[in-house]
Formats: C-alpha cells, sequence, structure tokens
C-alpha cells in the first residue's frame, strides 16, 4: 500500500471512531498507554474578537480498544480549576473497563492544568506558616491578580466560556454526542453544557452535585456542621463508639474552647521528622475539620481524634491536615479559574441578608464566605446573566451521586438537580462523603457508562450502612 493511500485509510479510521482531529499524536507520558493521543487545540480567549487573543487548550484521548463509533466519555475536573488530564488516573484504573468499547477524552479547560494556566503559589511546602492564618490572603491574591494580567483576561475565566471550549473541542474531534461524567465542580460544567446542547449530549454521571443555583460558599457552613453531626449520630448509634467516646458533642465544644483566647501555636511535621511550630487560628483548624470530612477514610478515627484533642489540647493533626492539603492543591487548582467561577457565577448573587441563617450555630460560622469575599473584591470578574441560575431541565439520561457526610455538596443538593430532570436517578450512598461512587457505585457507575441507560441498572448501595468508625 502506497504512503498516502495509508494515510488516507489511517485517517478513515480515526474518523469512523470519532476522532478526526489534525494534530493528534501519541502523548509522550508512558503512563497513559499505547492508546493515549495528545493535541492541542487553540481558541479565542474572546470569541467576540476575532483579532484578539488565543490560547491551547490541552487535549488527551485514551482511545477505546475495541473501536465502533460509540459516544465517548468526557471527564470534567472539579475544584474549580483542576485540570481534566489529573483525572487520567480514572480511567486508567476503576473505570477502564468503560474503556474497552468508549474513548475518554480529558480536556484542560481553560486556565487549567496545560491550557493557559493560571495558578496562585504561595511556597507553603518551604515555609507552612504560609497556609495558616486565613485560607486566601487579600495581599497575595491582589499580586497573583497582577501577575496573571500578563497572559489573561481573568474575566473570561467562568464556567460559560468553557462550554464554548469543550464544544469547539468536540467539533474538532469529530464526535457528534458525548457522554458526560462530571465530579464536584465539573457537575456544574455539565449541568452547564447539557443545558446548552442538549442534543450534544447522550447520557451524564455527575457526582459531588454543585448545580448553578448553589451559590456557593453560602451553603457549605451548614453542610460541613451537618456533616459533624452525622458523624456525632452515627458514632453514638453504635455500640463500641459510644462507648469510647460517650461525650463527643463536649469533647467538641472543649476543642473549640482552645481557641478562645486566639490563635494557638502548634507544629507541624515534614516527611524526614522535623517538626516546624506554626500558629493556627480557630479559622484555620475549622477549615481543617472540614477537610477531614471529604474522606471516609478520615471520617472513621475522626470522633476518636477529636476526643484525643479535647483530653490533650494538642490540635496538630489539624494543623498537619491543612497544610499537607495546602501542599497538594496549590500546584493542581488554579486560582484564576477558582475565583473566575466563584466572583462571577455565586458570590455576587448571595444576599447577605441570608448570611445569618446560612451560617449561624455552625463551627465555620462566616469563615468561608469571609474568605471568598475578601478575594472577590479585588478580583477581576463579571456577573453572569441571572438566568444562567435556573435549573438545568434537559432530557438527558443522568445518574446522580451524593455522599451522605459530604461537607461541601450535600444529597439535598442531589436531589434538587434531580427534581428537575426528567430523566434521572439520584443515589445517596450511606457511607461515603465527598465522592461517592468509587465504593459500593462503582460497578453501577461502569455499566451506566458504558450503556449509557438508566434502565438496565437494579438496586445501587442499598444495603449499605453508615461508616464504621475507629474505637482504638
Amino acid at each position: 500500500m502506497s504512503i498516502p493511500i495509508l494515510a488516507a485509510a489511517v485517517l478513515a479510521l480515526l474518523t469512523a471512531r470519532g476522532v478526526g482531529a489534525q494534530g493528534l499524536v501519541p502523548c509522550e507520558d508512558e503512563r497513559l498507554g499505547e492508546r493515549a493521543f495528545c493535541g492541542r487545540l487553540s481558541v479565542l480567549e474572546d470569541r467576540s474578537r476575532a483579532d484578539g487573543r488565543k490560547i491551547e487548550l490541552n487535549v488527551v484521548v485514551l482511545r477505546a480498544a475495541e473501536p465502533g463509533g460509540r459516544e465517548p466519555v468526557f471527564l470534567l475536573a472539579g475544584g474549580p480549576g483542576q485540570g481534566a488530564t489529573d483525572l487520567a488516573g480514572l480511567a486508567l484504573r476503576p473505570l477502564a473497563e468503560v474503556n474497552e468499547t468508549r474513548d475518554f477524552v480529558m480536556v484542560d479547560q481553560r486556565g487549567t492544568g496545560r491550557s493557559n494556566p493560571l495558578p496562585c503559589l504561595n511556597g507553603s511546602a518551604e515555609n507552612p506558616q504560609l497556609a495558616f492564618g486565613g485560607l486566601f490572603k487579600p495581599k497575595e491574591m491582589a499580586a497573583c491578580r497582577d501577575q496573571l494580567h500578563q497572559h489573561a483576561d481573568l474575566t473570561l475565566y467562568s464556567t460559560p466560556h468553557v462550554i464554548a471550549d469543550l464544544e469547539e473541542v468536540r467539533t474538532w474531534l469529530g464526535y457528534d454526542r458525548v457522554i458526560l461524567w462530571g465530579g464536584s465542580g465539573g457537575t456544574r460544567t455539565a449541568l452547564v453544557w447539557m443545558r446548552r446542547h442538549p442534543e450534544r449530549i447522550a447520557a451524564a454521571l455527575i457526582d459531588g452535585i454543585t448545580p448553578t443555583s448553589f451559590r456557593a460558599p453560602s451553603g457549605m457552613a451548614r453542610a460541613a456542621h451537618q456533616s459533624l453531626e452525622n458523624v456525632f449520630e452515627d458514632c453514638m448509634a453504635q455500640e463500641s463508639c459510644a462507648q469510647a467516646f460517650p461525650e463527643l458533642d463536649t469533647d467538641f465544644r472543649k476543642v473549640l474552647w482552645i481557641f478562645e483566647g486566639g490563635p494557638v501555636v502548634t507544629h507541624v511535621t515534614r516527611e524526614d521528622g522535623t517538626k516546624v511550630p506554626v500558629t493556627m487560628t480557630r479559622g484555620d483548624f475549622a477549615y481543617a475539620l472540614r477537610a477531614m470530612l471529604y474522606s471516609a477514610r478520615r471520617i472513621a478515627p475522626l470522633p476518636k481524634l477529636i476526643h484525643e484533642t479535647a483530653s490533650t489540647g494538642d490540635v496538630s493533626p489539624f494543623a498537619q491536615g491543612l497544610w499537607q492539603r495546602d501542599v497538594a492543591l496549590r500546584p493542581v487548582v488554579s486560582m484564576g479559574v477558582h475565583f473566575g467561577v466563584y466572583c462571577s457565577e455565586d458570590m455576587p448573587f448571595i444576599d447577605r441578608r441570608s448570611v445569618p441563617g446560612l451560617t449561624g450555630g455552625t463551627f465555620l460560622g462566616t469563615y468561608l464566605l469571609d474568605q471568598y469575599g475578601a478575594v472577590c473584591e479585588l478580583w477581576d470578574a463579571e456577573p453572569v446573566p441571572l438566568e444562567y441560575l435556573a435549573p438545568t431541565t434537559a432530557d438527558v439520561p443522568t445518574l446522580i451521586f451524593s455522599g451522605f457526610y459530604d461537607p461541601s455538596t450535600p444529597p439535598s443538593l442531589g436531589d434538587e438537580v434531580d427534581r428537575h430532570l426528567p430523566s434521572s436517578r439520584h443515589v445517596v450512598v450511606r457511607n461515603e462523603a465527598h465522592g461517592a461512587q468509587f465504593g459500593c457505585g462503582r460497578q453501577a457507575a461502569i455499566d451506566f457508562l458504558i450503556s449509557g441507560s438508566l434502565d438496565a441498572l437494579g438496586p445501587i448501595c442499598e444495603d449499605v450502612g453508615p461508616i464504621e468508625f475507629t474505637v482504638e
């Protein structure tokens, strides 16, 4: 076969499989496997200006082992601000069965990953104290904003612009319709894409729901407090936990009392065993506790940790968790996108008169609202139109997962989305928190992504009980 004929045959094969884009080449990262192809698509940063700046979107396609022209699965990352290519491990491991017959597509949305990234790094890995004294420091964020201005218009990094990018990628790759997988903040991306282009979406799986009506972080204090109350109630209902920690409510009040006199000097421990002193505020502690509630693995020992902290006054485990979270997330969550979303889609629509009812009596109080509010006052953002907050009503088969203990996106948000979708099913996983599908729901998630239909799904996680708490 001549070279031109061979090239035409290869292109015809790729187009039949839904990957007709020019410029995709085998990925250099061997960890992605031999079926991984990478490319970059140039798009206008501002689509209202044809002569304006262009940015390149980083695209990875994990091609199906068995080509057949089936709809691909687009993985939509959360944060907001995480690059979708960070989710490659999901396609290669827990969801690998889906990749037998469907392509996986990962697009680092504008401002994330390798698509004109907009990070705000703070050096907390070297200087742990930088992770304390507030989630965001206004002076630091202002300096980052000024730096990012050099290669980005920060008003153009909200979800509506991302949807336009994704539609360009879909067309470039030659797919007619797609299946969406969205986690956490990626669920909002999925819901907006479904609303704007329902004819292009064959099905959607969303986990840890952030609807456009949520107006984060206004509901997060109540969600986190409810999560903690769920832990306490379930501990009291388990004989071993109740016997070991019979006064858990009192223990928690004692822990909060540690900060009654102001910030506390404690320490974090580096990998080499070196202890580094840090000063921790009550807000730092509350945020660290909320972070622990994200994971069922970290919730299991939480009653024991609260009891021990009340007895000893040692808050260093919470300081350790806060520092490690900051070090892990800063490099992978683009703050330019994070605030591009929060400051244009959420914060402008929060009625300050509702704040006392949303935060009163919670362990977080107004901490998150204060932290985000201070940054959004100085960030460059333009509020989305009011109609953007409307619910998604697209007739798209949608499987919704929520974790019972989720401190950020509680099951009530999944219920809200479920009420407005004509073809959906909401599964609340009793022993999970933020990100609920990879335990007892994993096979159902796989089956749904393969079939694209809710019809064949039987019972999901109905025989699962609460988290079993660690007492020793």
